[in-house]
């Protein structure tokens, strides 16, 4: 994992669930499966790399301590690839096993895998194949055909780098028609024990937790998300009782005190929250909390709808409205009433759920009369009782229509530089793409919103403040602010630590050289 240390965003490993997934279908299938969780079995090591944009640190396992763990009988390495700043990591573990095990299959998936797989294969020789979209099928398929001796082309979801372009383009993957057909993720596999010493950092502290997705896609088709080419906008809903029946076995099985989604639209169904609450009521031994942090639809969470998921211990939740701009939610593809989302924010902070927004600036196509709309929504969020806020600089990401469009019109350059996007995005070294807007104003924009937001709230509500602090002294977060202090806190301590050793190991001394051997 990489993050940017000093960036305005909280930061850490997360057990990986598409991984713990593929591992539970190729084991239910009979297959021998290993996982090397460099994250996780190395939360602990830090090691800085520079960056065009400055400062990176990489957590987890070596490349070759990875490598060295892989059992020399494999046949089939699978390399997850999620997100598009962590491609040169990705790159480097990927030609570390091709030096180790020359023919091994290996192949790298994931939601950046299937969108920026033609830079990979020019960039590097040492990946067989990428999986496209929902790899759980494909991936199987391909064991299946390697265990049998059979070759792996023309299968579905599947890009070769070897392969004739004219005669195999890349098809749909391998879709899941049920998600109760898929054994749930295989969490023996993996150091979890390793994630909850180190605290969570997906959601806000609140005990030992795992993610958890009750659904798979998005019905919808925003222009700057990837999810439309990664999972199409077919939309995919689990029984609500097997999503509480899997939370019980974790409650059972590890003593699981929280649950974070991480479905891409958890909520859109009033008929299906208001049965899964009832399921947990009716299936989960003791209280649990449980989150909504990557942000979700409004329609759906009325009074009624709030009030049940704060009884069965919903206690964060985020929506995602983007802009206060008509106009831009219109570019965006985003189908949202602003009003709607306002009434349910309040009725959310009434009840005493915490609430937080997603905000993005800077589209090129945004105008600064749309930007102070947003402004206004953000003031109406505040004085509405929102908690958090997470403005971010608007930056392309491989896989949305946008990242398509700017690419095949030339203003966006694939470089060294861009794959860092989505961490500069919360830093003072992005690049704007708005011709209107300057990166200098972007991010003097991206401060006076959260500066005047978080204000505004500790005006209206004073107590926040001394909640900010009680939560560093004892650990018991609430807001995104808890988590966001507590992550940096732990970092300023680490990088103190690391410098105080620094300066109390000796410098060795330097050697002795006869003169003669000097003068030689």
């Amino acid at each position: 994992m990489v993050i940017f240390p000093h960036g305005l965003s909280y930061h850490g490993p997360v057990p990986p669930i598409g991984l713990a997934y593929l591992a539970a279908v190729l084991r239910d299938a009979g297959h021998t499966v290993q996982v090397v969780d460099s994250a996780g079995e190395g939360i602990e090591r830090h090691v800085d790399l520079p960056s065009p944009i400055g400062v990176l640190r990489r957590i987890g396992l070596a490349s070759a301590a990875v490598v060295e763990r892989l059992d020399p009988a494999t046949q089939v390495v699978g390399i997850t690839h999620m997100f598009l700043h962590e491609w040169p990591v990705v790159k480097e573990l990927a030609e570390a096993v091709r030096a180790r095990f020359p023919d091994v299959l290996l192949l790298v998936g994931g939601e950046n895998a299937t969108a920026f797989w033609p830079w990979m294969f020019e960039q590097t020789t040492a990946i067989d194949a990428c999986v496209l979209g929902e790899g759980e099928l494909t991936a199987l398929e391909v064991a299946d055909r390697v265990a049998r001796g059979e070759p792996i082309g023309g299968l579905p979801g599947l890009v070769r780098r070897d392969r004739e372009p004219a005669a195999e383009e890349p098809t749909l993957p391998i879709r899941t028609r049920r998600l109760g057909e898929i054994p749930w993720p295989a969490w023996d596999l993996f150091p979890i024990e390793a994630y909850w010493r180190a605290g969570d950092a997906y959601g806000v502290e609140r005990g030992r937790s795992l993610p958890m997705l009750a659904t798979r896609g998005c019905p919808y088709k925003c222009s700057f998300c990837s999810s439309p080419q990664m999972w199409t906008t077919r939309y995919v809903v689990r029984d609500p009782e097997d999503v509480a029946d899997e939370i019980a076995s974790y409650v059972e099985r590890y003593g699981l005190e929280n649950v974070n989604f991480s479905d891409l639209t958890a909520i859109t169904k009033r008929g299906w929250t208001l049965r899964f609450c009832d399921a947990l009521d009716q299936r989960v031994p003791r209280p649990i909390s449980w989150q909504l942090p990557v942000g979700t639809r409004a329609e759906a969470l009325d009074a009624e709808v709030l009030q049940r998921l704060w009884d069965t211990g919903c206690r964060n939740i985020t929506y995602a409205p983007e802009s206060g701009s008509q106009r831009m939610l219109e570019i965006y593809d985003k189908r949202i009433d602003l009003e709607h989302v306002l009434g349910s924010l309040a009725s959310a902070h009434e009840i005493g759920l915490v609430t937080r927004v997603n905000i993005i600036i800077g589209h090129p196509e945004e105008r600064w009369s749309d930007v102070w709309q947003t402004f206004k929504l953000l003031l109406r969020v505040a004085r509405a009782g929102g908690n958090d806020a997470a403005v971010m600089m608007y930056g392309y990401y491989p896989g949305s229509a946008d990242f398509t469009k700017a690419v095949q019109a030339g203003e966006v350059v694939v470089d060294d530089a861009f794959v860092y996007e989505s961490l500069s995005r919360v830093s003072s070294h992005h690049v704007s793409y708005n011709p209107r807007i300057s990166a200098r104003q972007m991010r003097a924009l991206q401060m006076g919103m959260l500066l005047t937001f978080y204000g505004l709230g500790l005006v209206l509500h004073p107590s926040r403040l001394v909640g900010y602090v009680k939560a560093q002294l004892t650990g018991r977060e609430s807001s995104a602010v808890d988590q966001l202090l507590r992550t940096h806190r732990r970092l300023f301590r680490g990088d103190a630590v690391r410098r105080l050793a620094a300066r109390r190991t000796p410098t060795p001394p330097a050697p002795v050289v006869d003169p003669a051997e000097r003068a030689a």
